[in-house]
């Protein structure tokens, strides 16, 4: 790939906290129309980088240039000034608020100069979310929506900034096949108008349908910078974890049939119209598959307790069990990681080692 005078560079970026070096001299560019996939470990650096681009946080030292302009971004204002759009893991959404408010908060249409056009509003809001294939009511409030619709008005809401760089920070986590198909389509057509993207993915399968380029960060610092075309899935994770993987000899072992450690009979909730059943075998992994809307979110909920059941049994180790509360599920060796990490699975008020310990304080306390 033949890059022009790239859209983004940003040199010898460094960050420190106190007793941490987070970024040492990173240096990334960015070309138009372009996907430059960010790849990393957990803890690698790759989301201070993008805080910094966008204003959230500043540099220790470096500099970043747009368009070959030396720029200071101390803002996340200045950073949409500068056409710079981010798409976070943790999504930035304001709950009580409908879709379509979402999409264009802080940019509404006025008439009279004092009133919100909202039928301007929505029908912006409508064209966007009709370019992703999304078809919600953008009046209810955005909090009723799935967490994979969220994640689509996050990324209309991006796109309503006419932003010529979008950065992607684990966009696929939540979408199904189709909905992530749909995505790569929307990526696809910026890029021939000349937006720009970096794309933040665990996932190299997705690295490497869709990137131009892959820039690699592991403590800290770049591991290198490869064509897509000219790397290979085990490079990549060789530069991530700084040594090559080998695939275990036990990797294909195969699990006994005869111990069934959680067997669910007919259950039906409110939520779940038909029964459903299966058996899960100790030492198994069971996947529960499913177009958004499915069930597989509520099936796992009123297996866990969190919403109640209306009718089936559930039985742990052969012996049927009652739960009827999270609690419940936790006496009897359940744990749930919820879809929605931060809005169900954290109390983001309390401090880590609450949170780690907070199903178990009766063996921690005296």
């Amino acid at each position: 790939m033949k890059l022009n005078q790239p859209i983004l560079q940003m040199h010898d970026i460094t960050k420190t906290f106190p007793g941490v070096t987070a970024l040492k001299s990173v240096n990334f560019e960015l070309g138009p129309g372009e996907v430059h996939a960010l790849v990393g470990e957990n803890g690698a650096g790759k989301s201070t980088l993008i805080k910094i681009l966008s204003g959230a946080i500043p540099k220790t030292s470096g500099d970043i240039f747009i368009s070959g302009n030396l720029v200071e971004i101390e803002n996340p204002s200045e950073a949409q000034f500068l056409g710079i759009a981010v798409i976070y893991q943790e999504l930035m959404l304001a709950p009580a608020l409908s879709a379509g408010e979402n999409i264009l908060l802080g940019r509404f249409p006025r008439r009279l100069k004092f009133f919100i056009d909202r039928k301007t509003m929505f029908g912006t809001a409508r064209k966007l979310t009709s370019l992703l294939g999304l078809n919600v009511d953008l009046a209810v409030p955005v909090q009723l929506l799935t967490i994979a619709q969220q994640q689509m008005i996050e990324v209309a809401k991006a796109l309503s900034l006419d932003a010529r760089i979008i950065v992607m920070d684990e966009p696929s986590a939540v979408l199904t096949p189709h909905e992530l198909h749909r995505l790569f389509q929307v990526i696809a057509d910026l890029k021939r108008q000349g937006v720009s993207f970096i794309y933040i993915s665990h996932r190299l399968e997705e690295i490497f349908r869709i990137a131009d380029r892959v820039t690699v960060l592991r403590d800290g610092e770049v591991q290198g910078t490869r064509l897509i075309s000219e790397v290979n899935r085990n490079q990549i994770i060789t530069m991530m974890v700084g040594r090559e993987i080998q695939a275990s000899k036990n990797a294909t072992k195969k699990t006994s049939r005869n111990d069934i450690i959680l067997e669910v009979k007919n259950l039906q909730s409110e939520f779940i119209p038909m029964p459903i059943g299966f058996k899960l075998y100790r030492g198994e992994i069971l996947g529960i598959a499913g177009l958004v809307g499915a069930g597989r979110t509520e099936l796992v909920r009123a297996i866990f307790g969190a919403d109640q059941k209306s009718s089936g049994e559930i039985f742990i180790d052969g012996k049927p069990v009652a739960i009827n509360s999270p609690s419940d599920a936790v006496k009897h060796g359940l744990a749930l990681v919820p879809e929605d990490r931060k809005g169900q699975g954290l109390l983001s008020d309390l401090a880590v080692f609450e949170n780690m310990t907070i199903t178990n304080l009766k063996k921690l306390t005296i």
